[in-house]
């Protein structure tokens, strides 16, 4: 817009009005969504942790396996080499079955409590005849070759039989809270004979250990 304006000299100059400046509008802001970035590849299912095996089932193993080695004793041609061996082998069995339980391990109880146990089942042995004697049957092994076919006979499936009866009585003791101190053999003998006659009606295989002290 132009307005004249007097001037002391008379004339009126234009005056040129300065529109004022326009405002600028604020800038829009344009919002970025953030991208995010699917991953092409979906998480690798975790692996399923193998389940724990019971005590009961791992004092089987245990049980089992003494089994065989007891019988393996009974094979060795030396008179008392076969009986020190088996002796080695039913305390290792002692051992581990109370290391299983978390009971303190004694030796001189463990060879105690099988002297006793061993004492339950030695006179029939072997069926209860003349030949079925322990005493005949020590004598007979000292004839030399019918002394060998003798022990081979006989020796493995008693070893294996009283093994097994021996683990299945110290299992049971220990599953129930048990530990060496409070063993008393003279409680377990019915259970000791039920278990060897057990084995022993295996026709001499090596019996396979249960899964669970009955």
């Amino acid at each position: 817009m132009v307005s004249e304006k007097e001037t002391p000299g008379g004339k009126a100059k234009p005056e040129t009005a300065v529109a004022p400046a326009p405002t600028s509008a604020p800038e829009a802001v344009t919002a970025i969504p953030e991208t995010t970035t699917a991953s092409t590849s979906e998480a690798a299912p975790e692996a399923t942790p193998a389940a724990p095996v019971s005590t009961e089932a791992q004092a089987a193993e245990i049980i089992r396996k003494h089994v065989l080695l007891s019988a393996a004793a009974g094979v060795i041609p030396l008179n008392f080499v076969d009986t020190a061996a088996l002796a080695v082998v039913q305390l290792r069995l002692l051992k581990e079955l109370s290391e299983l339980h978390g009971v303190d391990f004694r030796g001189d109880i463990g060879r105690s409590a099988v002297g006793t146990l061993f004492a339950t089942v030695a006179p029939t042995a072997l069926g209860g005849s003349l030949l079925g004697s322990m005493a005949f049957n020590m004598a007979l092994r000292s004839v030399p070759v019918i002394g060998t076919v003798t022990r081979l006979a006989t020796q493995p499936a008693f070893n294996s039989a009283f093994t097994y009866a021996l683990g299945k009585v110290f299992q049971q003791h220990f599953a129930s809270g048990g530990t060496f101190l409070t063993f008393q053999p003279e409680k377990v003998k019915t259970y000791f004979r039920d278990k060897f006659e057990e084995a022993r009606r295996r026709k001499g295989a090596t019996p396979e250990a249960a899964p669970a002290a009955a």
